[in-house]
């Protein structure tokens, strides 16, 4: 007979002895999740509503990820407390108003170091520490359902946090103001926090705030949805971009249509600038469109970083490409939120025919020889039928049809197109095309000195 003495217990989540730990009430437990669910999606919304003016390309690139991470947090959270209560708590809501005040402070960051050092200097550490705590407090078996969630996202937040330490000290190495800025708002946050009684309500002594700051959340938050590049870029108001047309063009060849490619994925960047702007301001729709936009959005910063790595790995910097602000601007400032949804569905179907989309894309960068691109373009295919699904639930429940939404991206696309009028005079209107495909390709261009047509094509 074999021992069995020496088998692990309790699944080998925990000892006997700690089982017998009284942890939280289901009352307590719900109690907290509420607020920390809350927290992840405050954060969540705050990274969308400042990433179309964040100037810094490597910042939107982090926001994008770290807002679908929060969103994820907050889904999983969710559907935790979803199955220790019923009816479910208010969800939408903030559990009470000093974290709602905390939270609405913490939106007002007004520059990239601010907001840097807020939501990954103050915000996250403290869900970070909540998180901990909880393991440290909770039974780890009969709620070993939520040990295992906060185990499972702890270390994205641990990750985001390292990303926020070395991005600030970034931008505020040479300039001693910035840091002093930094460490302000800081602190002005710490006392909002503190005031909360910590993410997760119970500040565990640490002494309250007398008397908060006068705050910067005087009336309802105004986010800044003018797109933004840094001073590495130029041409940002240059609305001449002849890949959009140069990639399917007829008698190009694979290697220039496959350099259009790249240069279309890294200007992808404007899509997650444009759709922050209508996740932000239609924050009312339901949660799961919210949860599959989060989804989306990161993906388009992933194509952008897709195409910037396939163009460094050709040895291009590819911030001297005009990657210009025209879409998101002209969507952003001169569209409807709605419209903004719609136009998005419009283009997502435009990229599903065979012939002309996402599949013509992947067998385009193949037939160049260009193996990372053929990689690239593989996953940025699958990702983009991902994204008209969940263009075709948006369109569903605002009651529009596939013709109507077709028929109205299209006067959409017209309109936004004619609005970019009053910006071209910001930067010189240069077809850029020809002198780039020669410096990178080491040919002349098949489109040089031709007619390229109409470029307000409705595309990504």
């Amino acid at each position: 007979m074999r021992a069995t003495g020496e088998i692990p217990e309790l699944a080998g989540i925990s000892s006997s002895e700690g089982a017998r730990r009284i942890g939280y009430s289901v009352e307590e437990n719900v109690r907290r999740l509420l607020r920390y669910q809350w927290a992840e999606l405050s954060i969540a919304r705050t990274l969308v509503a400042h990433l179309p003016a964040a100037p810094e390309w490597e910042a939107k690139c982090a926001f994008a990820l770290h807002q679908w991470e929060c969103a994820t947090h907050a889904d999983a959270l969710r559907t935790r407390v979803a199955e220790m209560r019923n009816p479910v708590p208010p969800l939408d809501t903030a559990p009470d108003e000093s974290l709602a005040a905390f939270f609405e402070e913490l939106k007002r960051g007004a520059n990239t170091v601010e907001l840097v050092a807020g939501v990954y200097g103050v915000a996250l550490p403290a869900l970070w520490a909540a998180y901990r705590s909880h393991l440290d407090d909770t039974n780890p078996l009969v709620d070993h359902p939520t040990a295992r969630l906060l185990r499972a996202v702890i270390p994205e937040i641990e990750d985001a946090i390292v990303w926020g330490d070395r991005c600030l000290a970034a931008l505020v190495r040479d300039d001693p103001q910035a840091g002093a800025l930094a460490e302000r708002w800081r602190e002005h946050l710490v006392a909002y926090l503190l005031g909360a009684r910590g993410i997760a309500g119970a500040s565990d002594g640490a002494a309250e705030p007398a008397r908060l700051p006068p705050g910067r959340a005087t009336g309802p938050f105004q986010p800044d949805m003018h797109p933004r590049r840094d001073s590495r870029f130029a041409g940002s108001y240059n609305f001449n971009f002849p890949p959009h047309v140069v990639y399917n063009a007829p008698g190009v060849p694979d290697d220039e249509r496959n350099l259009a490619l790249l240069c279309k994925r890294a200007l992808e960047m404007d899509v997650p600038e444009m759709m922050a702007s209508f996740m932000t301001e239609r924050a009312d729709q339901p949660w799961e469109l919210q949860l599959d936009y989060s989804r989306q959005l990161w993906d388009e910063a992933r194509h952008a970083m897709m195409g910037t790595v396939a163009l460094e790995a050709r040895g291009v910097d590819w911030r001297s490409i005009p990657l210009n602000v025209g879409f998101s601007l002209r969507l952003n400032l001169h569209a409807t939120p709605l419209e903004r949804q719609v136009i998005l569905y419009g283009i997502e179907q435009s990229l599903m025919p065979a012939e002309v989309g996402k599949r013509s894309e992947y067998e385009t960068a193949r037939a160049s020889g260009d193996e990372l691109s053929a990689h690239f373009h593989d996953y940025d295919w699958a990702d983009e039928v991902l994204h008209a699904r969940i263009g075709r639930r948006a369109m569903k429940r605002e009651g529009i049809s596939r013709e109507k939404a077709l028929e109205m991206a299209q006067a959409i696309h017209e309109k936004t197109w004619a609005a970019l009028a009053e910006y071209r005079d910001r930067d010189p209107q240069e077809d850029w095309w020809p002198a780039f495909v020669r410096r990178v390709l080491g040919h002349d261009s098949a489109v040089a000195g031709a007619e390229l047509g109409d470029p307000k094509v409705l595309t990504e």
